[in-house]
C-alpha cells in the first residue's frame, strides 16, 4: 500500500474504524497479497522500495541491506510481517514474545486525527503461535526479538524461535537476570531502555554485559521533542564511553528525523507510530534522502543514446504517419492489398477513409508520445544510470515490439511497420545489452511532510490512474480489433454496418482491424511507460520528471482529440475516455508541479 493509495484512498476510509481494527485490516491484506503467486513481484512493482548497495552495513556480523527498521509495536501479532519484509525495511523487531500469552500496551494511533492518543492493552503472541507464524514468515531480512518474562523463559523461547531471529531485545527488569557466565544466549542481545531511563544502568554494565543498547522515545512527547531527546541521549552516551552500536526506535514521523538521528550516531532507527501516520513510504523515502545527501558522483552512461536514437525513431516514424494520415491516408501497398484505390472507397461511402485516418493518426500521435517519454527518459535517467529507468524502458519496448503479433494474424502484411519495427531493433537490443548492469536507486531532496509532498500524492494518483486507464484501453482496443472491430458508437458514424463493408471489399475490415490492433498495441506499451514513471520516478525536485509526462502527453492526447473533431466523430460517449484520461493528466500536472520543482532544502 504505497503512500499514494494509503493517504488518498485508504486511511480517509480507515480513519473511522477502531485502531487495532484498521490496523490488522492493513496488515491482513498486505499479508494476503505478499502469500499469493507473484505478490511480493506486484508489491515492488508498485513500491520498487529494494535499496542501494551503498546503503549497506554491518553490525553483530549482520548484514543490513539500510539502517531503517520497523518496531514490534507496528505489527504485534505478525500479521504483516511477509509484506514488510518488501517495504524497504532494513530490518524488522517482532514480539514482545512470551512463553504464555500475556497483556502487553499497544499503540491506540488516531487516523482521523493524525495522533498516538493513548495505549491499549492488548494480548501478545505466545511462544507457539509465534513459532507457527515465523515458520511462514519468507525472511529476507534480519528479525529483533523482543522478549518478556523471567531469564528461565528468555532461555527456552531462545531453544525454540533461535533459528528464526538474529538479535533479542530485552528490558531492563530481565537485563538484571542475565548472566553471560551461567547462560549465554545463542544471539546478541540488545537492551530496549527508555530515553528518561538511561541513568538507571551505568556504561559500564552497557558495555558489559550488552551488545547494543535501543533507545526507545517517550510516547507522551512529540516526535520533534522526542527526536532532540535521543539526539541527546546518544552524544552523552558516546561522550561516557559507549563503544556499542546504538538504536533509537520513535521520534521519527519524516525523513529528517530519520537522517538526524544517523547523522548523530544512531546505526539503525526503528519506526513506530510515526511510521503509520506518515504512511508505507515513509522508509523509501528516508534511504532515498540518505542517499541524496551522500553525495555521490554521478558517472554518465556512456550508452544511453542508443536508447535515445530509439526514442529518436519512434517519434519520426510517428511524425511520418502523421502525415500520411493528413494526406493519403491509405498507401499504394493497402490498394494492392484491397484490390482498390480510394477513389472507390469513397464513392462508396465517403466516411470510411476519414474513419481510417482516426485510427491512424491516433496511432501516429501514441507513437510520437512514446518517442519523447523514450528520448527524455534516455537522457535524463539512463544516463545517470537509474536502473528504475532502463527498466521501465525496456518493459515498455518489449511489450511493443510483441504487438506486432497483434496484426499478424489479419493475412496482411504492413510493410511500413515491418520497416519501422527493423529500425526500431537494432538500437534497442544494443541498449540494452550495454545497460543491463546499472543499479543506481533514486534520490530526494525530500526531508518532510509539507503540502507540497502530500499534493502530490494526489497528482501521482492521477498519474497512475491514467497509466492503467491507457494499458486497459489498449488491451480493448487491441480485443475489439482482433474481434468485432467496431463498437456502436463506430457503426453510427460510418452509416453502415459491417455485413455491407464485406459486400463491397471483403479486404477492407482486415485493413481497419490491422490499424485498430496495431493502436491498441501502441498504448498498451505508451500506458505501462506512463504508469512506471509514475510509481517509480516521483522523487523531490526531479522536475525533468513533470517535463517529461507534459511533453510526453501531448502529441497523444492532441492528435486523439483533434482527430475526432476534424472529421465531425464528436459522439460524447466515444469521446468521453480521452477526456477523462485529459482531466486526469491536468489534475496530476496541476498537483504535483510545486513538489517537482522545489529547490534542493536537504542541505
Amino acid at each position: 500500500m504505497p503512500d499514494w493509495s494509503y493517504h488518498t484512498l485508504f486511511k480517509p476510509l480507515l480513519s473511522n474504524l477502531p485502531a487495532k481494527r484498521s490496523r490488522e485490516f492493513i496488515h491482513q491484506s498486505m499479508g494476503f497479497i505478499s502469500s499469493i503467486p507473484l505478490g511480493t513481484k506486484l508489491i515492488e512493482f508498485l513500491g520498487h522500495m529494494k535499496t542501494d548497495e551503498i546503503l549497506k552495513k554491518e553490525i553483530h556480523s549482520i548484514t543490513f541491506e539500510n539502517s531503517v527498521g520497523l518496531s514490534s509495536s507496528i505489527d504485534p501479532l505478525l500479521n504483516g510481517t511477509n509484506a514488510f519484509m518488501n517495504l524497504g525495511f532494513g530490518c524488522i523487531e517482532i514480539g514482545p514474545i512470551s512463553v504464555n500469552k500475556e497483556l502487553h500496551p499497544t499503540p491506540n494511533i488516531q487516523l482521523k486525527h493524525n495522533l498516538l492518543k493513548d495505549f491499549q492493552l492488548e494480548e501478545t503472541l505466545g511462544i507457539q503461535e509465534t513459532l507457527q507464524k515465523l515458520s511462514k514468515v519468507k525472511k529476507t531480512h534480519p528479525l529483533f526479538a523482543k522478549v518478556q518474562g523471567s531469564i528461565d523463559e528468555f532461555q527456552l523461547i531462545d531453544s525454540h524461535i533461535s533459528k528464526f531471529v538474529d538479535v533479542y531485545v530485552i528490558d531492563l527488569t530481565l537485563l538484571k537476570q542475565y548472566d553471560k557466565n551461567s547462560w549465554l544466549a545463542s544471539k546478541p542481545i540488545c537492551l530496549s531502555i527508555d530515553v528518561g531511563s538511561l541513568s538507571e544502568i551505568t556504561v559500564e554494565e552497557m558495555n558489559k554485559l550488552l551488545d547494543s543498547i535501543m533507545i526507545q522515545s517517550d510516547p507522551l512527547l512529540s516526535d520533534v521533542e522526542n527526536k532532540q531527546l535521543l539526539i541527546h541521549a546518544i552524544n552523552q552516551l558516546h561522550a561516557n564511553g559507549y563503544d556499542k552500536p546504538i538504536f533509537t526506535s520513535g521520534g521519527i514521523s519524516e525523513p529528517i528525523d530519520a537522517v538526524e538521528l544517523l547523522e548523530a550516531g544512531a546505526k539503525l532507527v526503528f519506526l513506530s507510530h510515526g511510521y503509520v501516520l506518515s504512511g508505507p513510504g515513509l522508509p523509501k523515502r528516508i534511504n532515498e534522502a540518505i542517499l541524496h545527501r551522500k553525495d555521490q558522483p554521478i558517472q554518465h552512461n556512456k550508452d544511453w543514446n542508443w536508447y535515445f536514437l530509439f526514442g529518436f525513431i519512434m517519434f519520426v516514424g510517428g511524425l511520418i504517419a502523421l502525415l500520411i494520415s493528413l494526406t493519403t491516408i491509405i498507401l499504394p501497398y493497402d490498394e494492392y492489398f484491397l484490390n482498390t484505390n480510394k477513389e472507390s472507397i469513397i464513392q462508396f461511402n465517403n466516411r470510411i477513409l476519414p474513419f481510417m485516418s482516426h485510427d491512424r493518426m491516433t496511432l501516429s500521435g501514441t507513437i510520437m508520445s512514446g518517442g519523447i517519454l523514450f528520448m527524455s527518459l534516455a537522457r535524463y535517467g539512463i544516463r545517470p544510470g537509474y536502473h528504475w529507468a532502463t527498466k521501465a524502458s525496456n518493459i515498455s519496448a518489449i511489450i511493443g515490439f510483441m504487438a506486432i503479433f497483434l496484426f499478424i494474424g489479419f493475412q496482411y502484411f504492413d510493410w511500413l511497420h515491418a520497416l519501422f519495427w527493423l529500425f526500431l531493433l537494432p538500437p534497442f537490443l544494443i541498449g540494452y545489452k550495454k545497460t543491463r548492469k546499472l543499479k543506481r536507486k533514486p534520490t530526494s531532496q525530500n526531508l518532510h511532510n509539507h503540502r507540497y509532498w502530500k499534493n502530490s500524492l494526489i497528482g501521482q494518483l492521477a498519474f497512475i490512474i491514467l497509466g492503467f486507464a491507457l494499458l486497459i484501453g489498449g488491451i480493448l482496443i487491441s480485443i475489439i480489433g482482433m474481434t468485432t472491430t467496431f463498437v456502436e458508437t463506430d457503426l453510427a458514424y460510418l452509416c453502415i454496418s459491417p455485413s455491407q463493408i464485406d459486400q463491397f471489399n471483403l479486404n477492407l475490415i482486415p485493413v481497419i482491424s490491422h490499424d485498430r490492433a496495431g493502436f491498441g498495441g501502441s498504448l498498451v506499451s505508451v500506458g505501462l511507460l506512463v504508469l512506471m514513471i509514475s510509481l517509480w520516478g516521483f522523487q523531490q525536485g526531479k522536475r525533468w520528471i513533470w517535463w517529461t509526462l507534459l511533453f510526453g502527453s501531448l502529441p497523444a492526447f492532441i492528435t486523439a482529440i483533434g482527430v475526432h473533431i476534424l472529421i465531425g466523430y464528436t459522439d460524447f460517449i466515444h469521446l468521453l475516455p480521452p477526456i477523462v484520461a485529459l482531466l486526469l493528466l491536468i489534475g496530476g500536472l496541476v498537483t504535483s508541479y510545486q513538489f517537482f520543482h522545489l529547490k534542493d532544502q536537504s542541505k
